[in-house]
């Protein structure tokens, strides 16, 4: 299957959408965000005289943006004949049902317009079976218990279910589109597609895309759909995505800046299963592996960081979702899995021993599990403790096992490229115990001390093992038993997000400003005048391009010793804040017409590029730009 990456993404708790920049649907996730995956191809195309033209060709003009910064997108077409195409997709809330509103000026041309579904449902692309129902007006494929459904206001006029075959290429629905003449054939099995015709005169066309666990909801879902004005879906749209952001806090941002913020709490809250409380990293892309190892399972370090920033925002019930979902995926041994598909179930992947493993995601996860616990105070406090300590004192002492020398024994990096001992995990690891070792103030204090003269340990060992005084900056890590000197950004780690490292001490304080600058002097990479960090030095992956997650990190440890400085140093405040500005401009000149950050910027164009969005990021800025309002006050 193709790479497609995405301009913008639109969902509800029922479905997750990812749609090129010309209307093109790339991805339909039901009834989970990680599966089933649904769309081979969903295009749009037109006929006039005789030629065929598909919308998502570079003969059209496009422009795409969610109008109002809500839940509905917008994407104008046009097209040099002077043709156009605006079509407004909607995912009203409750219901697994896309609308899409087609309006066509056809500029007097005569000819057709139709939409093309090439379907892989509940995720099989063979053994699927379709059939045109004429007396509901309806066009129906399915394999065992997954149904999806299209009709249309006013209904289309010409149809053909064939299929998506080389072999038979005369059979697809595709061609038939391309050839003018639909073959208004009732049914067919196996590798389905299907198209449906309208007049290119008919200017306005309600699409309704439907899903469903059976035959009977289907058309029982059809018939409420359909009898609900359109206008109406769609002011009911707005007002559930307008009324969730409202929920959030306040932030005194500028119009532009909140766009932005506005778009990455709706892709956290689009990447988040509120039921199972667990998180994708970003919709798949690359279903087949081809040229990575996928994106959409749950990573824990992804995750926290996610829920952390959503209760930054205002939006407090992710975190204890989350938790609980932790309590229930914890391995045997006490640490957790180098990722998980959304139910909790171990998703494919290349840490199955336990030199393999990603030891920062056990501690990222008992660090936030004994962090959150301890804001809590009086009951509270005392029944999460009940609740999760058992969960919290395995995964401690995983941790303690895997730390008997001070630092970490080998594992593989949070890149996932190298193995070694590694300075963002020992940071990990030391944050983790401190915090569980202030919570288990209140069960033992043995353990309690236990786990602090461990995190201690692990600080020290940091700081006089890992510390390269001639780069001034931390190492990347210990690989073969010899430091490895390449300059990674992970090495922030130290500051942010883990505060192992404290400014208010001076000498760490000097070591944290030495880190930042050579960080950027080394790691820095300027696209368009705005300034990226890559992830570390001679990086490979994808071309070596500055990544959105590293620029931010950059930017949230230059905001702490702003900070710091802040009624201590005013010109030092004002330069540790300065130099934030061209990161800023990084990152939204980064994303999508849409506002979705990517998890990197392509060196050459500044285009986003890979993993597009990737709640990562978004979490990130979320809690850089509460931090920057934080700041400046």
């Amino acid at each position: 299957m193709a790479i497609k990456q995405p301009n913008s993404i639109i969902g509800n708790e029922h479905l997750l959408v990812t749609l090129g920049m010309k209307g093109e649907i790339f991805n339909i996730y039901y009834p989970r965000r990680d599966h089933a995956q649904y769309v081979t191809d969903a295009l749009l195309a037109i006929n006039t005289y005789g030629n065929y033209h598909w919308l998502n060709t570079i003969d059209w003009q496009s422009k795409q943006y969610h109008p109002e910064s809500n839940g509905i997108l917008q994407t104008d077409l046009s097209h040099f004949s002077g043709i156009t195409v605006s079509i407004t997709d909607t995912i009203p809330p409750r219901y697994p049902v896309i609308m899409r509103h087609f309006r066509i000026n056809n500029n007097e041309i005569e000819g057709s317009f139709y939409t093309y579904f090439d379907l892989d449902v509940g995720g099989m692309r063979e053994k699927n079976a379709g059939f045109y129902d004429e007396e509901n007006g309806i066009l129906v494929q399915y394999w065992q218990n997954n149904y999806v459904g299209v009709t249309t206001i006013p209904l289309f006029d010409d149809w053909q279910l064939g299929k998506a075959l080389d072999t038979a290429w005369w059979t697809s629905a595709k061609w038939g589109i391309e050839r003018g003449e639909l073959q208004k054939n009732r049914e067919e099995i196996g590798n389905v597609n299907m198209a449906a015709r309208f007049p290119l005169e008919e200017k306005e066309i309600i699409e309704y895309i439907i899903f469903a666990d059976n035959r009977e909801e289907l058309y029982r879902l059809k018939d409420e759909i359909t009898s609900i004005p359109p206008k109406q879906l769609v002011i009911e749209t707005c007002d559930a995505w307008n009324k969730w952001i409202l929920r959030g806090k306040e932030i005194d941002l500028s119009d532009t800046l909140r766009e932005y913020y506005y778009r990455s709490l709706h892709v956290l809250r689009l990447l988040f299963d509120e039921k199972l409380g667990s998180m994708i990293a970003a919709p798949e892309f690359d279903h087949a592996y081809e040229e990575c190892g996928g994106y959409g399972f749950c990573w824990n370090r992804d995750t926290v960081e996610a829920v952390f920033a959503l209760q930054t925002a205002g939006y407090p019930e992710y975190l204890p979702r989350f938790i609980e979902w932790c309590k229930k995926t914890q391995l045997r041994d006490g640490s957790w899995f180098q990722r998980y598909w959304l139910d909790g179930t171990l998703a494919p992947s290349w840490g199955n021993f336990e030199h393999s493993t990603q030891i920062d995601e056990t501690a990222s996860t008992i660090y936030a599990m004994a962090r959150h616990g301890n804001t809590l105070s009086g009951d509270l406090r005392e029944k999460y403790i009940d609740e999760y300590w058992d969960v919290i004192e395995r995964g401690a002492e995983y941790l303690m096992r895997r730390t008997g020398e001070g630092l970490h024994d080998s594992c593989l990096d949070l890149w996932e490229t190298y193995y070694g001992c590694f300075t963002y995990t020992n940071a990990a690891i030391s944050a983790a115990l401190r915090e569980a070792s202030i919570l288990a103030e209140d069960l033992s204090k043995s353990t309690s001390l236990r786990y602090g003269s461990r995190a201690k340990w692990i600080k020290k060992s940091i700081i006089e093992r890992l510390w390269v005084p001639d780069t001034g900056c931390f190492a990347k890590g210990i690989i073969d038993g010899e430091i490895y000197p390449v300059i990674d950004a992970s090495v922030v780690g130290v500051l942010t997000p883990f505060r192992v490292l404290n400014p208010v001490v001076e000498d760490e304080r000097e070591k944290i400003i030495m880190t930042l600058n050579t960080v950027e002097d080394r790691l820095n990479y300027w696209v368009d005048g705005r300034r990226g960090i890559r992830r570390y030095e001679n990086d490979e992956y994808v071309g070596g391009n500055p990544w959105v997650v590293t620029t931010l990190w950059l930017m949230r440890a230059e905001l702490d010793l702003a900070e710091y400085f802040k009624g201590r140093d005013d010109e030092a405040y004002r330069s540790w804040v300065k130099k934030t500005e061209t990161h800023v401009g990084f990152v939204t000149g980064g994303a999508t017409s849409t506002k979705l950050l990517p998890e990197q910027v392509d060196k050459y164009t500044g285009d986003p590029a890979w993993a597009i969005p990737l709640g990562w990021s978004a979490a990130l800025f979320i809690e850089v730009l509460h931090q920057l309002n934080r700041v400046l006050k």
